[in-house]
């Protein structure tokens, strides 16, 4: 039998002994001091570790941008000629440096993780399902998450205030990346996006990756809506403003991190050797307490559940694709992201066109979508509901007078029903009516 990527995968033993040797091929550079020489690609110790991980490591070709990609890993690494004063305590130790680049030669696979500061989030349980989990993690381990120190040395203005960005909970998804290329294409993918087409749209191809879109899924499925307590008309019990990819790849330069700053911070007072100090403390959102104990049931189980949906012909249309765009809309954009998402999981072409079985009464399509809405979930309240946004939807996408503002109560309503329906294709989906074509399912609800 061929051998796989994972079955070529170096042993530890492996790794420890290349690291022997790397170490030797680095030690030359690692003797040179600050400022260094004008020229690191030039100098005879780079020319010879460079040679040295062509003949070694496939993933070396010899190429300019396998100087360039090997420069930047080794400043990333902590190559003491490259740090400038004050920061020479920034500098990576030599057998560090080492087994890390050999790491990075040898590797197969990737770890890439998605760092998601759940701004305005109250407290929050822990929560673990498929390769995300929710946590409030203290200053040490997002520096490990970030990788801090490589960060400190590629951006040596930015101080990566972990301290206060450990105030907030965040929500990090991993995934594993096979490593096709070698390192100089990773890290300078030149040759692949001359020959893009800037132009192209793949339309399965949403704002996130794949990994991220369907933890931001699994986690939006959760009622928010029910646990609000604040009044603000606003279903959302945090935002995400920003995120950060920790690509796990030595030779892809990561991008500087967003100032805690971007969060959202509030005043607080507190009493100190008798006197009153303002203090800044994270802005939230209050849930109500029955939150904690309904979020613990978001684990491995639940989201086998939702893996199975995910494979069923069921989810054969965008549902997670909008369901996610509404948590990141504003305005009439996300009520129509909440529509579009209904659309998609109880929607077919055939309701335009036809034909229908002929038991299945002749309907307009958005009547037969509140039937289906009804029969689904056994609810015509909101059948009813679906009914008034719809009409709301038409004002506005064919340009008919909205007399006034929309009231909150519509955004709350479209979340609201958008949620219950995508839950409620998945419980189909876990069942035995799971196993029939979409176009059978739907039929039978109206």
């Amino acid at each position: 039998m061929e051998a796989t990527t994972q079955d070529c995968a170096p042993t530890e033993e492996t790794i420890a002994a290349k690291a022997v040797a790397m170490r030797v091929n680095l030690a030359p550079l690692w003797e040179l001091q600050s400022p260094g020489p004008d020229n690191l690609y030039q100098h005879p110790a780079f020319a010879a570790l460079k040679a040295y991980c062509e003949a070694t490591y496939p993933a070396a070709e010899p190429g300019l941008g396998s100087t360039f990609a090997l420069g930047d890993a080794l400043r990333t690494l902590g190559l003491p000629c490259s740090i400038k004063p004050p920061n020479s305590n920034r500098a990576g130790s030599l057998d560090e440096a080492a087994e890390r680049l050999v790491h990075a030669l040898e590797a197969t696979k990737i770890t890439r993780r998605y760092l998601c500061p759940l701004d305005w989030a109250d407290t929050l349980p822990d929560i673990e399902f498929g390769r995300a989990f929710v946590r409030s993690p203290t200053g040490a381990d997002l520096a490990v998450l970030f990788d801090a120190p490589r960060l400190a040395r590629l951006f040596p203005a930015q101080t990566l205030d972990v301290g206060r960005l450990a105030q907030f909970h965040w929500f990090v998804v991993e995934e594993e990346v096979p490593l096709t290329e070698g390192f100089a294409e990773r890290a300078f993918p030149m040759k692949h996006l001359m020959q893009k087409d800037f132009g192209e749209i793949d339309v399965h191809a949403g704002d996130h990756s794949a990994a991220l879109t369907d933890a931001l899924f699994g986690l939006l499925l959760a009622p928010w809506e029910a646990w609000h307590s604040d009044g603000s008309g606003d279903w959302r019990a945090f935002r995400i403003p920003w995120i950060h990819v920790e690509t796990g790849d030595l030779f892809i330069r990561p991008k500087q991190v967003p100032s805690a700053d971007q969060l959202s911070w509030t005043p607080f007072y507190v009493e100190e050797d008798g006197e009153q100090l303002e203090i800044e403390v994270p802005l939230h959102v209050s849930l109500y307490e029955r939150a904690e104990i309904e979020l613990s049931q978001l684990d491995h189980r639940w989201w086998a559940r939702l893996e199975i949906a995910s494979s069923s012909v069921l989810f054969t249309t965008p549902i997670k694709h909008f369901l996610v765009r509404a948590f990141f809309s504003e305005g009439m954009d996300e009520i129509m992201a909440h529509m579009t998402t209904i659309e998609a999981a109880l929607g077919m072409h055939e309701d335009f066109t036809g034909p229908r079985p002929s038991h299945v009464k002749k309907l307009k399509v958005h009547e037969r979508m509140a039937q289906r809405i009804e029969a689904l979930l056994g609810d015509p309240q909101l059948a009813d509901d679906y009914r008034a946004l719809f009409q709301l939807r038409s004002k506005f996408v064919h340009g008919r007078a909205i007399a006034s503002k929309v009231p909150s109560i519509d955004r709350v309503k479209a979340r609201r029903l958008a949620r219950k329906v995508v839950v409620g294709v998945i419980d189909a989906a876990n069942g035995s009516l799971g196993h029939q074509s979409r176009e059978d399912y739907l039929w039978s609800l109206a």
